[in-house]
């Protein structure tokens, strides 16, 4: 099948202090961390650095990148209430609820603070409405009132070395987390 006729829609959404580009029949890396899970003061940090690496480099995605295991290995660290060490269940069922149906999950991994999900998205699906269901329903489910940071981190997966490198991110965070025999990996 050729696609030379074939040019992606871009879309470029902000819910905040976050661009999220939404490209058609696209392969997503996104993070989405419980609200408690990084400290203020952490946070403001890491978005002085993450300006301070736009301004300097030239290549969004290897800034975006870097930010990203920054922004990791502080999540890493197990900050907040931690309630997905006890709830890890519901949100991966969500997770996989609808895969096959609204997208395609290739890789997934549900740690005691954040969520990470490579999934595929269709023609005219909206990641933000995606993320929202898989946040409202696990909210609810688990009861605590609102628990969920409302930005999320979201990154296109751009060439297959790429897409070998984040899977095997994902499948690893918890090893390298310290989380032994963690189930919460799909």
């Amino acid at each position: 099948m050729r696609h030379d006729n074939f040019i992606p829609s871009v879309t470029i959404k902000s819910r905040g202090r976050l661009p999220h580009w939404q490209v058609d029949e696209a392969v997503y890396f996104i993070t989405f961390r419980l609200r408690d899970s990084i400290p203020l003061e952490v946070a403001r940090e890491l978005y002085l650095e993450r300006d301070r690496i736009l301004r300097s480099v030239t290549d969004r995605a290897r800034a975006d990148r870097a930010f990203g295991i920054r922004l990791d290995t502080e999540l890493d660290q197990a900050h907040g209430s931690c309630i997905l060490r006890e709830h890890a269940e519901i949100v991966a069922n969500a997770l996989k609820h609808f895969d096959r149906c609204r997208y395609e999950l290739h890789a997934w991994c549900v740690m005691p603070n954040h969520v990470h999900v490579m999934v595929h998205v269709a023609r005219g699906a909206d990641i933000p409405a995606i993320v929202h269901s898989w946040k409202s329903f696990t909210a609810h489910r688990i009861d605590r009132g609102v628990i969920w940071q409302r930005e999320y981190f979201d990154r296109v997966i751009r060439s297959p070395a790429e897409f070998s490198e984040t899977r095997q991110y994902i499948r690893a965070n918890p090893f390298r987390a310290g989380l032994r025999d963690w189930p919460w990996i799909g």
